[in-house]
């Protein structure tokens, strides 16, 4: 809890606001793609334009799936469609079993 969350990519901060009990920031990069983070609150306000690395808000302590820490979720959508995020970092190399 307080940890600094970082903008995963340059964008403009489009939402700021709480979603079912949760803070949520989105970032829209621009191309119809979002970056959305949760639960994190901003410290930065909406309109804000961002760089890569950049702190957009802070982690803040919310019950779920990671208790008793929390954790931060990142959801990436291009247009209407959801991307894997760490497949777009590189760190997902998909591997078919048994290999052939």
């Amino acid at each position: 809890m307080g940890t600094p969350v970082l903008a995963p990519a340059p964008g403009v901060v489009s939402v700021a606001t709480m979603v079912a009990g949760r803070p949520v920031l989105t970032i829209d990069h621009g191309g119809g793609w979002r970056s959305s983070l949760e639960p994190v609150s901003a410290t930065v306000p909406v309109g804000t334009a961002v760089t890569a690395g950049q702190q957009v808000g802070v982690l803040t302590a919310h019950p779920g799936h990671c208790a008793p820490v929390s954790c931060v979720h990142w959801g990436v959508r291009e247009g209407d469609a959801y991307r894997d995020p760490l497949a777009l970092l590189g760190l997902l190399h998909v591997r078919l079993y048994p290999p052939p």
